[in-house]
């Protein structure tokens, strides 16, 4: 069942959910008038089904008349069937018996047939003037079983009571098995509760505080451990940082001694290049905590696109030469130009580069291309690698969120380089996003920009294979 709340039309009432139960008081015909019409109305407007049970005090012809003077297209709602008037004798009474289970039953498939024809679901309306004396019994545990039921259901329901056949005991029968009653005061419709819904309305309240009050503590909570976190990584990395000066320094007493081609320089090539991953990480893991932290400042001017995306490439080709792989640029013109911090957005496209070579097998390919369209250009960097599953397109961007294991090679990093790149090219006013079309497929990571004032505004960029230096 929907929970959205319907107009009720009735101003005293105002908004109902689906599965509303609730009932009238009247002593006038005046008095169904003022409150069925506008009832029907709003549902006919809301696109509801709608079936009137009319008594011998208001019967169908005269509940008809009513609803053509206030509802222009009426004769179009009873012919398409979304409005019907039947009397009580067609519904509560076929055959002069009346069975609770049938009736029952009756509003049910109702419901559903009007929700297969398109519908939103039932409002409905049925007057009780009919039931004798010696039937009030068993027609108040019918109420009480309808007031269980409806609420599964998209039904919205008002039971119309003639206050000259009810007695005071009767009054209260009827509010019981009722989530509220309509009924007139000092010339005034007043809405009364039964004691269930007040206590209802009471725990629903007690239960909205105790809820903001726990978000309120676990919203305090997790910004402390945010907090703590950044602090933590902003200390991390300047503690990993110290000692890579004096490693990187001896590993270039090593290479500048070992003799060429022996153990001592291969040695002294490995140690070259773990020093610059772990600086690369290092790095990066020190950026975040400084864009977290509200730390980072970037250096913003009107830069050429082409020779950003270069120093990207001057950061990366040593890897992905080392990989094997092809690599393929489509560059925009010189004069497309961008409003950027150059050496921050050329960290982006490197990191996103850095990971096309590092996630795709050694011999694959990787291309980065620019598109300028429409007062922004889109650099997109693409390759035919491990491919990221669909359920991670969007969460590959949080912190320290890496592939499977699975997908991962054994030199991954610590999951923030992607990371990074958001903040950064968010930073940028810009966009990131990422695209796979699964495990084994590859992936691409498109970044779009806003280009600067009176930079070309239309290219189509040229594409083919990067020289392989010699």
């Amino acid at each position: 069942m929907q929970t959205s709340h319907r107009s009720s039309g009735i101003d005293a009432v105002g908004g109902i959910p689906w599965g509303s139960h609730f009932c009238q008081f009247y002593r006038t015909e005046a008095d169904l008038a003022e409150t069925l019409v506008p009832f029907f109305q709003a549902g006919l407007d809301a696109n509801e089904s709608c079936l009137w049970v009319t008594s011998q005090s208001l019967d169908a012809n005269r509940a008809r008349a009513l609803l053509e003077d206030a509802i222009p297209r009426l004769d179009a709602y009873l012919a398409s069937g979304q409005m019907e008037i039947v009397s009580i004798s067609d519904w509560y009474k076929a055959g002069d018996v009346f069975d609770p289970d049938i009736v029952l039953n009756g509003w049910i498939e109702r419901e559903r047939r009007s929700r297969a024809l398109g519908f939103e679901g039932l409002r409905l309306t049925g007057d009780t003037i009919w039931v004798e004396r010696s039937g009030w019994a068993d027609f108040m545990d019918y109420e009480r079983k309808v007031n269980g039921a409806f609420r599964h259901y998209n039904l919205v329901a008002l039971c119309t009571y003639c206050m000259e056949t009810c007695s005071a005991e009767d009054v209260i029968d009827v509010c019981r098995h009722h989530e509220f009653a309509l009924t007139r005061r000092d010339g005034a419709w007043e809405v009364l509760e039964s004691s269930s819904l007040k206590l209802a309305k009471q725990e629903l309240v007690r239960l909205n505080a105790e809820l903001e009050d726990r978000v309120e503590t676990r919203t305090a909570a997790l910004n402390a451990a945010v907090q703590a976190r950044d602090e933590f990584l902003a200390m991390l990395g300047h503690e990993l940082r110290n000692p890579l000066a004096p490693i990187r320094s001896a590993a270039d007493v090593i290479r500048a001694l070992a003799p060429a081609n022996s153990p001592i320089a291969d040695s002294s090539a490995v140690l070259h290049r773990q020093v610059a991953h772990l600086t690369r990480l290092v790095d990066d893991l020190l950026d975040v905590a400084r864009i977290t932290q509200g730390h980072i400042q970037l250096a913003m001017r009107e830069t050429s696109l082409a020779d950003i995306i270069e120093m990207a490439l001057e950061q990366t080709r040593p890897l992905i030469d080392q990989r094997g792989h092809s690599l393929a640029v489509a560059m925009p013109p010189r004069n497309v130009q961008v409003v950027a911090d150059a050496t921050r957005l050329a960290q982006v496209f490197g990191n996103l580069l850095h990971n096309a070579a590092k996630y795709t097998p050694n011999g694959g390919a990787v291309s980065i291309t620019a598109h300028v369209h429409d007062g922004s250009a889109t650099v997109t960097v693409s390759d035919n690698g491990a491919g990221i599953p669909r359920d991670m397109l969007d969460s590959i961007f949080g912190l320290f969120t890496q592939l499977p294991r699975s997908l991962d090679r054994s030199d991954g990093g610590l999951g923030i380089g992607l990371t990074l790149a958001r903040r950064l090219v968010e930073l940028h006013g810009g966009t990131i996003a990422a695209h796979s079309g699964g495990p084994g497929l590859g992936s691409s990571f498109s970044v779009r920009l806003a280009l600067a004032t009176g930079s070309t505004r239309e290219h189509a960029p040229a594409t083919g294979e990067m020289p392989r230096p010699d």
